[in-house]
């Protein structure tokens, strides 16, 4: 990260901090996974970065449902879904149908 943020491009910051956000998730480091998406969502959001910021809300339901807080998961799918459709963001289309799929109930859950 400190590499990304000394070369000064910071449309490639929201990338870093989505892969270090996952890494901390799934090593159980739910907490540092938060500061990084928190930190995500704030730089593409500033930047308008439509596709970033769908990518920090798809993490974010991932980190919610691992979580065990489904209304966290609902509000950040139901984000994505409109980024993917306002922006034509086709190739998340499948993550968010899948996401949904897996908050209805008696849903099959990996």
């Amino acid at each position: 990260m400190e590499g990304l943020r000394r070369a000064g491009y910071e449309y490639y910051l929201p990338l870093g901090l989505l892969a270090r956000a996952a890494l901390w998730r799934l090593g159980g480091e739910l907490a540092a996974a938060e500061v990084d998406l928190s930190e995500a969502m704030e730089i593409a959001e500033r930047g308008s970065m439509r596709l970033h910021e769908c990518d920090v809300h798809l993490e974010w339901a991932r980190l919610c449902r691992q979580q065990g807080d489904r209304d966290g998961m609902e509000r950040n799918v139901a984000r994505a879904r409109k980024l993917v459709e306002e922006t034509g963001y086709e190739r998340r289309r499948r993550e968010v149908e899948w996401l949904e799929k897996s908050l209805t109930p008696g849903a099959h859950q990996r």
